[in-house]
């Protein structure tokens, strides 16, 4: 809902995270909010743009082991909307082989693609 209530539209530089909220839902999402708006006629007056341009600006994503998502969703999601997590000491973490998971899940991402998700898009959203 952050994307259609204008508040995005009124604080452009603010800049959200979402954490472990599992990728894949959020293309079709996205997707189907943008297809409402252009071929469906819903109109949302709090905005101006597609809320898709909204995501794309001042959202993001942790994931922790998500191989479809990568794979399949980055250009769709955005690789400067990405941020890889190891949600360490939780249940769900990579971690003590976080390193073997990240070669084998970026294993067909670029270097530069690579190094936005691993620590770039961490260093520009949290001004490090």
């Amino acid at each position: 809902m952050w994307l259609l209530t204008g508040v995005l539209e009124r604080f452009p530089d603010l800049k959200l995270v979402f954490v472990e909220p599992g990728l894949g839902w959020v293309a079709w999402y996205l997707y189907f909010v943008d297809d409402m708006v252009q071929y469906q006629g819903y109109e949302y007056p709090a905005i101006r743009e597609l809320p898709s341009y909204y995501y794309s600006r001042n959202v993001n994503l942790t994931f922790i082991k998500e191989p479809d998502a990568i794979d399949h969703l980055r250009h769709r999601l955005g690789t400067k909307n990405l941020l890889w997590s190891t949600d360490y000491p939780h249940p769900v973490t990579s971690w003590p082989n976080s390193q073997e998971v990240i070669a084998e899940q970026f294993r067909t991402v670029s270097a530069d693609d690579r190094a936005l998700m691993l620590c770039g898009n961490a260093q520009r959203v949290w001004n490090l």
